[in-house]
């Protein structure tokens, strides 16, 4: 009697209710990483703008007045 009652348990549990295949697609939603370059930053070195000024050495010339004619 056990034995049929085991058979029982185990033929019902193999009875297969398939359950109707409703695939609930996802719907294809893209999210594209948006596009951030993280450029370089632009970093001049420059050189330094070291003018030597050549020294403002004027010569004048001299003063020579005009003689007068009178």
């Amino acid at each position: 009697m056990i034995t049929v009652y085991c058979l029982l348990i185990t033929e019902k549990s193999f009875s297969l209710h398939p359950t109707p295949y409703t695939p609930h697609p996802t719907p294809y939603t893209p999210h594209p990483t948006p596009h951030t370059p993280h450029p370089t930053p632009y970093t001049l070195h420059p050189t330094p703008h070291t003018p030597h000024p050549t020294p403002h050495t004027l010569h004048p010339t001299p003063h020579t007045p005009l003689p007068t004619l009178f």
